[in-house]
């Protein structure tokens, strides 16, 4: 009873970090048709199609400017579409060469429209970590994934089509002229964790003017088909919101997946929340309704309902493919995100040589490492910008394996 208490007490903490500061109601009312392309979306990806000042609220307080980005990008069938994001200034004059660019690949917000990071703004928790990298000099290039925002479903956790909302975000950006720096990097949390590693998997495989310079990533989902295949029927699913996501993203890209064929009469009644409601309402949700595992799916674990081993192989980070560094803080006590997970997901990418730093913060849970380690982040972004050669932690990783 007691770590059932512990755990509902961590779900609280999330559900405050995953809080949004609401967009002003003008926002609402008028700028959906931004995210609206009536034209035929380019062949080619990266391609700036509309931008507009970002609206006060939304624009951080160590920014000097906001610009909200449409852009055309491949989506998770690699087929054309239009994703939005945006920009973020720092205050001060630019360095020679230009602001340094890091693209900001955020956690979980939903899968409503209505919750893209540029149309209902970030959690106080992102709002902190951003404001500190701002105040360093470093301009924010964010994407809001495919189909958060724009038309279509979003592609919830599906690699390849994060990664590409990344790199095509940077290269839009660069079409604003606003003496941005070609050279760049990537830095996400949970969600967009994943979406960062991602990012680093699939970089070099594209032609680019842009110089890549290394991954940052914190509490990194990695290890899906695994982490599927475990929970039992007595266990608490209070994270079924984050269940009922997966499960509009893989109804988007996994045809073999049916919701009806996999989640219980209950969980089916809930699974009409997700359609509307952020992440802080939907786990809030969720934990009202105190569903065990076994009371959520028709079958445990989650990994061996139909359609779910093909769609966990479009959610995993490819190992191989690999040109710049890589750098991941995670929490010991993360509920979310398995630290044995990162860490043999580091050492896979050791064994390939790529370098791998892995810090663990003992006691930290999901949001922990954001703040805990930002010091040291700081030092290696700078490093990778200042040219200097990467150090990496892979003999420790590899002993402790």
């Amino acid at each position: 009873m007691r770590s059932r208490l512990s755990l509902f007490a961590v779900i609280s903490i999330l559900i405050l970090a995953w809080k949004v500061i609401a967009a002003p109601p003008a926002l609402a009312e008028g700028a959906a048709p931004f995210y609206v392309w009536q034209e035929d979306v380019p062949s080619d990806a990266g391609v700036l199609l509309r931008h507009e000042p970002l609206e006060e609220k939304l624009v951080l307080s160590e920014a000097s400017a906001g610009v909200r980005i449409l852009y055309s990008s491949h989506g998770w069938n690699d087929l054309p579409v239009t994703v939005s994001g945006d920009v973020l200034i720092p205050k001060g004059i630019a360095p020679e060469g230009g602001w340094p660019v890091l693209a900001w690949s955020h956690g979980t917000v939903g899968v409503a429209d209505l919750c893209a990071s540029s149309f209902k703004g970030r959690s106080g928790r992102d709002i902190k970590y951003l404001n500190k990298w701002l105040a360093e000099g470093y301009a924010i290039v964010s994407t809001d994934y495919e189909g958060l925002g724009t038309p279509g479903g979003h592609a919830y956790l599906h690699c390849q089509s994060e990664a590409n909302g990344n790199i095509d975000a940077v290269q839009a950006a660069q079409q604003l002229g606003l003496n941005l720096s070609r050279r760049w990097l990537v830095l996400g949390q949970s969600q967009g964790g994943q979406g960062a590693l991602c990012t680093g998997a699939h970089v070099a495989a594209r032609e680019s003017e842009l110089d890549f310079l290394g991954t940052l990533a914190t509490a990194p989902g990695v290890n899906w088909k695994d982490r599927f295949l475990s929970g039992r029927a007595d266990d608490p699913n209070p994270f079924i919101g984050m269940s009922l996501y997966l499960a509009r993203g893989f109804e988007v890209y996994e045809p073999g997946f049916q919701s009806s064929k996999t989640f219980s009469d209950a969980a089916m009644g809930l699974l009409p929340y997700a359609d509307t409601l952020c992440v802080g309402e939907l786990i809030g949700v969720g934990m009202k309704a105190n569903l065990t595992q076994g009371q959520s799916l028709q079958v445990v674990p989650f990994g061996k309902a139909p359609g779910t081993a093909s769609g966990a192989g479009k959610m995993d980070v490819p190992i191989s493919g690999w040109t710049a560094p890589v750098y991941i803080g995670q929490g010991s006590a993360d509920p979310l995100v398995r630290f044995e997970d990162v860490r043999n997901f580091s050492a896979d990418l050791c064994s390939e040589n790529v370098s791998v730093t892995l810090d663990v913060y003992e006691g930290a849970e999901h949001s922990g490492p954001m703040n805990q380690g930002f010091d040291a982040f700081r030092q290696w972004v700078a490093d990778r910008f200042a040219g200097k050669p990467a150090g990496d932690s892979c003999q420790e990783i590899r002993t402790k394996r």
